[in-house]
């Protein structure tokens, strides 16, 4: 009886440390969840590639780091309310377009300065100044930047008649998703109106504007090639950075090794996505003179020789109006402008 009774009690207590290394293992694994606010559709390739971001943190995290991707719609947030949102905490991490920050972080939106940085390399030359002078920005606003990417070069794409020269934007309406392209435009005789990327459509059918400044691998995204009649090819400007915010309490709150692939995972996105859209860029452009019937005309030298004549004192008068001074003969040194 008492050997029976020291038997059962020993089984009992193996039982009772078998929970407890139990529960102590489940804790250790216990899973962070994270709102991840998109403002794109969930059928763009924006919000596909960010979501495969989210995958591979997932995958590499062993589930431990769970982003649950927001797409345009599931959350009452705007486009212009990422940095804010992200900051603030209301979701752990948000996608912000550059120009969506002109008024928050005008140093942000430098690269979108129209025909200051045109293509996927400059930005690359010049993305550690804009991290550098931006970065405490951000943090001061409860966020970092996780990465960034860009979308592709930025054109101007329209209905009615197409744009050849400088001259036949005079009296004419276009869309603009950033201060200085207001500038440029109203620079070169015509008027402005902002929308967010979802507001385009209707705008567009009800002859609120003419035309928008964006991407072929976004016009053909968002299939905006069902109201786009003509583009004029500029490279205006490249369309980023776009930056991935994250809640600095919830990143410094992460278990370090969570963290470290996170980061990990992160550094490998940002030049992933960038050769992705490049590419996109280039079959999106066949995708709409050949499938949609969209015109694509290039536009000559002397037009872009011209259209940076009439920026380049803008340039300097931005940079000093937003105390990006330096930032700005950086850039242009980089650059050689």
């Amino acid at each position: 009886m008492r050997k029976s009774l020291i038997r059962n009690f020993a089984v009992a207590a193996a039982a009772a440390v078998g929970l407890t290394i139990a529960a102590a293992g489940n804790t250790a694994a216990a899973k962070t969840t994270w709102d991840y606010y998109l403002f794109t559709g969930i059928t763009h390739p924006v919000s596909k590639a960010l979501s495969e971001f989210a995958d591979e943190v997932r995958k590499r995290t062993n589930g431990e780091l769970d982003i649950v991707v927001r797409p345009a719609g599931e959350l009452p947030f705007r486009a212009t309310e990422s940095l804010k949102i992200a900051g603030q905490g209301q979701v752990q991490m948000a996608s912000a377009y550059a120009g969506f920050l002109s008024g928050t972080v005008p140093i942000a939106a430098i690269a979108t300065t129209p025909f200051l940085v045109r293509t996927y390399d400059e930005l690359e030359a010049v993305m550690p100044i804009i991290e550098k002078y931006a970065g405490p920005k951000f943090e001061a606003q409860g966020a970092k930047m996780l990465f960034a990417w860009s979308w592709p070069e930025q054109n101007l794409y329209g209905r009615g008649e197409p744009i050849k020269t400088l001259e036949d934007f005079k009296g004419r309406k276009f869309r603009v998703t950033d201060p200085k392209q207001a500038a440029m435009i109203e620079r070169f005789g015509a008027s402005t109106v902002s929308l967010t990327t979802a507001e385009v459509p209707v705008a567009m059918e009800r002859g609120l504007m003419e035309g928008v400044f964006t991407a072929a691998f976004n016009a053909v995204g968002a299939k905006w090639y069902e109201f786009l009649k003509w583009g004029w090819m500029a490279n205006i400007h490249i369309g980023g950075p776009n930056y991935e915010f994250v809640n600095l309490k919830a990143y410094n709150s992460l278990p370090a090794d969570v963290r470290k692939t996170l980061d990990e995972v992160a550094a490998e996105f940002g030049p992933k996505i960038n050769a992705r859209f490049a590419k996109m860029e280039t079959e999106a452009r066949e995708t709409l003179m050949k499938e949609h019937g969209i015109k694509l005309e290039n536009a000559p030298d002397s037009a872009i020789a011209q259209a940076v004549a009439v920026m380049t004192p803008y340039w300097e008068e931005w940079a000093k109006e937003h105390n990006t001074e330096d930032a700005m003969k950086e850039i242009r040194a980089k650059l050689g402008r």
